[in-house]
């Protein structure tokens, strides 16, 4: 299965959802760290559905077409915490880190400038994320026992990532 297909499992953790929901809930917080299409959605959810990892239900839609709502089997439920505590075969993607290894080859200045503005909408992200971090702590999402943990720890990376990214761009725009 694809990292995809467990990602929409994932979201159907918290419940049955129809594709269009499943693509809200991937925006705040995991849409910070993963991202999918509309395009890529169906298609896979129509692959969940065929492996026996997810359930349709459809409906009268406001249009032409039904409503299909998805809902995790237990058969998904099994896949999903099978391929949870393994190692990511993923190796990540960074054009930051890319165009720092080449930033001898570009103007000295502009490449600072590029750097300090990094810096800056990183420096915005850190403070809009640690302001939701504390509207979930207040909510209790930092309670391991809460169904929404999980959305706790990735706003956790979040903010851990984007003070690093926000001291290592000012460091470097600093140097060049």
């Amino acid at each position: 299965m694809s990292t995809l297909g467990f990602a929409l499992l994932s979201l159907l953790t918290r419940g049955p959802a129809t594709g269009y929901q499943l693509s809200q809930r991937m925006k705040v917080p995991i849409g910070h760290f993963w991202v999918a299409n509309h395009s890529q959605i169906y298609p896979e959810l129509a692959r969940l559905t065929e492996a026996g990892h997810v359930e349709v239900r459809e409906d009268a839609g406001p249009g032409p077409r039904a409503k299909k709502t998805y809902t995790l089997t237990p058969a998904g439920r099994e896949a999903l915490a099978g391929w949870l505590p393994q190692p990511p075969t993923v190796a990540p993607r960074s054009e930051v880190a890319l165009k720092a290894y080449a930033v001898n080859s570009a103007d000295p200045q502009r490449m600072a400038a590029m750097y300090r503005g990094l810096a800056e909408q990183a420096a915005a992200t850190l403070t809009a994320f640690e302001q939701e971090l504390g509207w979930m702590r207040d909510e209790g999402y930092d309670d391991v026992s809460h169904p929404k943990f999980g959305n706790y720890a990735v706003l956790r990376l979040g903010v851990e990532s984007q003070r690093v990214m926000h001291e290592w761009t000012t460091w470097l725009a600093g140097r060049l």
